[in-house]
């Protein structure tokens, strides 16, 4: 019996997180550097990303679980309000990347380095105290820190520890719009 274009997408999607999640823990496994950004829609469910590539966001995997999501929330139309638990596994280092609105994250475990390229964060250290980050500037994100990035703010992480680094974000983003977009940015001289 022939099977719809729908489920036929559904395991190709299947299968393409299956292997890059593989491909993740072998890398991890032999010891090498891996790097990744978080780009793509806000389908509920697990996935792992990965780019190419050298420089800043080499060759990660980050596993992103997409915890709820609304479109259209109140008070907020034409946006999709997501809640997301990344883990950046160690030795990873994200692409530079916007995200088109705004995100709070939180981080749960590990130890974040955390650079700005262009733009203002808003940090906010475990103890209340507020800390703006203005780039190019790089800063390390521990357990009970929160940082708020707004739309433009380039960016990105690198976990340069032995153990993942997880955090719990909100993001509040155009609607139909990727929930971060890799940037192009000139190498550091």
């Amino acid at each position: 019996m022939p099977r719809s274009g729908t489920t036929i997408a559904r395991m190709r999607r299947a299968l393409a997180v299956l292997f890059v999640s593989a491909g993740a823990l072998v890398l991890a496994a032999c010891g090498a550097d891996t790097a990744g950004t978080t780009a793509g829609g806000a389908t509920p469910g697990t996935s792992a990303a990965t780019t190419g590539g050298t420089g800043p966001g080499t060759t990660v995997a980050v596993v992103k679980d997409v915890l709820a999501s609304e479109a259209d929330p109140p008070g907020a139309d034409g946006s999709t309000l997501t809640l997301m638990r990344y883990t950046i596994a160690p030795g990873a280092k994200l692409s530079p990347h916007i995200h088109p609105g705004v995100q709070l994250a939180h981080i749960e475990e590990g130890t974040l380095t955390y650079t700005v390229v262009s733009g203002t964060a808003t940090v906010t250290r475990a103890g209340g105290a507020v800390e703006p980050i203005t780039g190019p500037a790089t800063t390390e994100l521990a357990p009970g820190d929160s940082v708020a990035e707004n739309d433009g703010m380039v960016h990105y992480g690198a976990n340069e520890t032995d153990a993942p680094v997880v955090l719990v974000a909100t993001l509040l983003t155009r609607d139909g719009e990727d929930l971060a977009v890799t940037v192009t940015t000139a190498a550091p001289g």
